[in-house]
């Protein structure tokens, strides 16, 4: 009975498992059903393709119109540097006539400095201003010559000493007898110089010492070592970024705009910057350039 009962209940679960598996298999081999699922499939792949190619439009158009404003940009910054220059020659030009005169009285001089000192600021803040502007738009044109690099580093030098002056800052620079001539943009390179010492000078108070090092590293690069006896720096490799400034409503002054520009012309010169905290106080702004360009050597 047991035995009887074991194949009955064996015999009749048989067939619904077959049913079942013939059903699956039914639906597998179904032509119909194939096609069914291959279409489904290729409509979901052409859906993605033009989900992408309208993400792609749409960024495309965001680049032009990014291009755009970029230039009207340029185009203001340009006509509102020349707009601005040409009274600002004047004042300059006048102001300079008036120093000249032997019949000022004190206060007159101070006043006549003081107007020299405000438009020799404000046109080194237009200058920078188109700086940045033709480095953001890569109009920026780099001039490579050769020259020698002991008169670059004087005449950047002496362009600061005005500078130093006013605050009461010392600067004196050490430059190696192996130095001769160098291949590279003299002028942006005065540029670069004369940011990062401006730089240094703002930093520091009245007597301190700023010292620049020049010398020759393995015959093929150039090392800058420029020193200050300033304040420590919070975050030096934040320092060439004005986009890190998070959370914070200070503006990068006019020193700091100098040494982000300068920063970005070594980049195009092929040399690279890196600052540093000193141990016993002040700064340190460590310049490597190429003797000369790597197609030149």
């Amino acid at each position: 009975m047991l035995q009887g009962w074991s194949w009955g209940l064996l015999l009749g679960n048989l067939p619904g498992h077959m049913g079942e598996k013939l059903s699956e298999q039914q639906i597998s081999d179904d032509p119909a059903g194939r096609r069914s699922h291959a279409a489904g499939e290729s409509n979901d792949v052409e859906h993605l393709i033009e989900e992408l190619r309208r993400r792609t439009a749409e960024l495309e158009e965001a680049n032009r119109e990014l291009r755009r404003v970029s230039h009207y940009r340029s185009l203001f910054l340009g006509r509102m540097s020349h707009e601005l220059r040409t009274p600002l020659t004047s004042i300059l030009g006048f102001t300079e006539i008036l120093l000249d005169q032997e019949l000022l009285t004190e206060a007159q001089r101070r006043f006549c400095q003081k107007i020299q000192d405000s438009g020799l600021q404000l046109q080194s803040s237009l200058d920078q201003l188109v700086d940045l502007s033709r480095i953001e738009a890569s109009r920026t044109e780099i001039f490579l010559h050769e020259f020698s690099l002991r008169e670059a580093v004087r005449d950047s030098c002496t362009a600061i000493a005005r500078l130093a002056h006013k605050r009461r800052v010392k600067v004196d620079y050490d430059l190696s007898p192996e130095l001769s001539t160098v291949v590279s943009d003299k002028g942006r390179l005065r540029q670069i110089l004369y940011s990062f010492l401006a730089w240094c000078v703002s930093r520091s108070a009245a007597e301190q010492r700023v010292s620049m090092q020049v010398s020759i590293a393995g015959k093929t690069h150039l090392s800058f070592r420029l020193e200050d006896e300033g304040p420590s720096i919070a975050d030096p490799a934040k320092s060439f970024d004005p986009d890190d400034r998070t959370g914070s409503r200070e503006l990068p002054n006019l020193d700091e705009l100098g040494v982000i520009i300068g920063r970005r012309l070594l980049d195009m010169l092929g040399g690279t910057v890196t600052l540093e905290n000193r141990e016993g106080g002040g700064a340190r702004v460590l310049i490597d350039l190429p003797v000369r360009p790597a197609k030149e050597q």
